[in-house]
């Protein structure tokens, strides 16, 4: 989709889930939810997106899209020479107090007052500078290439709650297990303990978006116990569950990968 000038605002609401296939924009794509769940595709990674925080999608990257439940929110295409200062691949931010405040007012401009146009343009540069300079870590799981540790990935990331440990994946996948956590590390960036990790607390944040109690995504995503769960969850986020939605993402710095 080509902009007609270098910031178009769209505002939807989806009564039902939508999954859409791959596909790319010539424009880069800043997007959020402000009910339902969001999750971004590509084949470097998947990343959650929940209500509050903003997506981004760069000029010309191809990713899919799944949403779960209705789902409403504002859609910004800013041309690439805009979109500069922005992550080359997608990416999911945090937001602060003057961030909401930002996208409150771009939000409530009419779409159609061409008079608009630059006040609005003024507005996205200050949100970009803002949400470069947050500094917060995208809810990302990045995923392998090799199409034997893919199919592994999937389907850890699908189903967190697997029991099987690495040296059943190894045998399942045909792969010797040294092999595994060398090749595994070298794609992803983390071990495998690391990615799991973060597999089962992106998963957990999924079903908190969704309404799911506490109790029941602890089991869901493999925990042994709520307490583990809330310990692990607090070391990641730096809060609990139940904060994480509160005040709208604007979340303490997320560590850079679980311990």
């Amino acid at each position: 989709m080509a902009a007609e000038s270098p910031a178009m605002l769209w505002r939807y609401v989806h009564d039902a889930p939508r999954v859409t296939g791959y596909h790319a924009h010539e424009t880069g794509q800043l997007f959020a939810l402000r009910e339902g769940l969001q999750v971004i595709e590509t084949p470097a990674g998947r990343w959650v997106q929940p209500p509050g925080w903003i997506g981004w999608i760069a000029p010309r990257c191809a990713h899919a899209a799944q949403s779960f439940g209705a789902t409403s929110g504002w859609s910004l295409h800013i041309d690439a020479a805009a979109a500069a200062q922005l992550p080359e691949g997608p990416h999911v931010f945090a937001t602060t107090p003057l961030v909401r405040e930002l996208v409150a007012r771009l939000t409530s401009l009419e779409i159609s007052e061409a008079l608009l146009e630059s006040r609005r343009l003024r507005l996205v540069a200050v949100l970009i500078d803002e949400l470069v300079a947050g500094g917060h870590e995208s809810l990302h799981l990045p995923m392998p290439q090799d199409k034997r540790l893919v199919a592994m990935a999937s389907a850890l990331a699908d189903d967190p709650a697997l029991a099987d440990g690495i040296d059943e994946w190894a045998d399942r996948i045909g792969m010797a297990r040294r092999t595994l956590t060398r090749r595994f590390a070298a794609e992803t960036g983390w071990s495998f303990a690391q990615w799991r990790q973060q597999a089962r607390l992106l998963k957990a944040v999924e079903l908190l978006s969704l309404g799911e109690s506490v109790t029941a995504v602890a089991l869901t995503v493999g925990y042994s116990s709520v307490s583990a769960f809330i310990e692990a969850f607090h070391k990641r986020f730096g809060c609990t569950p139940a904060r994480f939605f509160e005040e709208g993402a604007a979340l303490p710095q997320a560590k850079k990968k679980p311990a």
